[in-house]
């Protein structure tokens, strides 16, 4: 009879069985439309989490800065120029499964302050 590696065991269930590892866990990040943003002063982002065994926690960081945390798989947030100023911020989601793996994304936004228009 052989031996039984460690790995193995680690991923037998209850029964003896070897059980199926769940699927990886993935995280996306995307921006909103520009055209739209820019006039309102904000950033639109949508993080997304896909994969893993729930519940899957989701937190977003500005500037590495926690912004905003869900226990969703998904969340929108406006990253505000008002709050964060023009210019370039890092920003970056991490998901956390039940199993305590983890997955990010991330992205470099710029907030640029829009001129109101003239009425002349």
């Amino acid at each position: 009879m052989g031996t039984v590696s460690s790995i193995q065991d680690a991923r037998r269930g209850p029964s003896g069985r070897v059980t199926a590892r769940p699927p990886g866990l993935r995280v996306t990040l995307e921006a909103g439309d520009p055209a739209i943003d820019a006039p309102l002063g904000v950033v639109s982002l949508h993080a997304r989490a896909t994969g893993g065994r729930p519940p899957v926690r989701l937190y977003l960081y500005v500037n590495g800065d926690l912004a905003e945390a869900w226990t969703e798989p998904q969340g929108d947030f406006d990253l505000s120029l008002d709050e964060y100023g023009p210019g370039r911020h890092a920003v970056t989601a991490r998901g956390v499964d039940a199993l305590g793996r983890w997955a990010g994304a991330s992205m470099v936004v710029a907030c640029t302050q829009v001129e109101p228009a003239s009425n002349e």
